[in-house]
């Protein structure tokens, strides 16, 4: 593989974005429909009403609205379409992909995935600036890129829920040929291996924040941006803690703040997070404890503070107590 990376950032003419349409829809961007969503089976269909095309030079930056392209620096920039889903329990996923409309465009250069060089800008602050890269290899091979069109990763949880991230290739580019083969129309069915328990946990507080991420959970609507400790008797409580017993804040925690030293002994600052503390206190009546980075480092085991952190959280999420978040945790 031979990779040439231009020494120079480009000089990139301003060029007009054009709407290219695979089918009539309102919406520029993907939409998707959840038509069964249970413990043994989720199936959604994703339509793709068009791309947005801009001429760079001698290539087409595609663009599909809301969505990622592939980052492989020197291999063409194909878009990406991403879903997070709630799932049960399980040891795997699978993932079977029904392909409904096809759609080939010829006279097409797909940009390659530039290598983002850290770059530093006037007062010191630093910024990502993209440089040209070009793998000459990939830009020779005549096949379909990516040559696949569905994969699942990211198998994990937020709090108890179980979740996956889909990932969906409409758009196949050959670079030798030129061509592009667009599946406006994608069926997914997911399936899971040794499943067990439900699809959806309760989560609390993040119920609206997972209902609008994973598109197949449905949310009760609580979160932590609306007073769920308005009409209570008692408030919440704040206060800071220096000791960890068991690698964890053993005392009621519903909402837990990690701060740096200097914010403690700095006066303004200080004020500032306690300021933080009492509105989640007041507001939505939650037991607050706030802790200095310095006694996580002093205290909790780990192999450095990522880590230490991490332990702490946990630990925290596992073994604590807290009484206001609607899912213990």
């Amino acid at each position: 593989m031979i990779l040439l990376g231009i020494a120079f950032l480009l000089s990139f003419s301003v060029f007009a974005q054009n709407w290219v349409e695979f089918n009539t829809s309102e919406s520029t961007k993907p939409v998707h429909t959840v038509s069964i969503s249970n413990d043994t089976l989720v199936k959604f269909k994703v339509t793709i009403p068009g791309i947005y095309e801009t001429p760079v030079n001698t290539f087409n930056r595609i663009e599909i609205k809301e969505h990622i392209r592939m980052d492989s620096v020197g291999f063409p920039e194909v878009p990406v379409v991403s879903f997070l889903l709630s799932i049960p329990n399980c040891d795997s996923v699978n993932l079977d992909i029904v392909l409904l409309d096809l759609i080939q465009f010829s006279g097409y250069n797909i940009y390659p995935a530039p290598e983002l060089i850290a770059d530093t800008l006037e007062g010191g602050a630093i910024a990502l600036i993209e440089q040209f890269a070009y793998d000459t290899s990939a830009y020779e091979t005549d096949a379909m890129f990516p040559g696949f069109v569905g994969k699942t990763i990211n198998k994990g949880a937020i709090r108890e829920q179980n979740v996956v991230r889909v990932m969906l290739y409409p758009l196949q580019f050959n670079p030798v040929k030129n061509i592009i083969k667009a599946y406006s129309s994608i069926e997914v069915n997911i399936t899971f291996y040794n499943a067990s328990g439900n699809l959806q946990h309760d989560v609390g507080i993040f119920n609206e924040v997972v209902g609008n991420t994973l598109i197949n959970y449905r949310s009760n609507g609580l979160n932590a941006s609306v007073s769920c400790g308005t009409g209570l008797i008692n408030k919440g409580t704040w206060k800071w803690a220096t000791n960890f017993p068991n690698d964890a804040i053993m005392d009621t925690c519903d909402y837990l703040l990690i701060t740096d030293d200097y914010f403690y002994y700095e006066q303004a600052s200080k004020i500032y997070i306690d300021s933080l503390a009492r509105h989640r206190a007041e507001f939505n009546g939650f037991d607050v404890v706030i802790v200095r980075m310095i006694d996580i480092e002093d205290s909790i085991i780990g192999i450095n503070n990522k880590e230490r952190i991490r332990n702490l959280l946990k630990n925290t999420y596992d073994n604590g107590f807290a009484n206001n978040t609607y899912d213990g945790k």
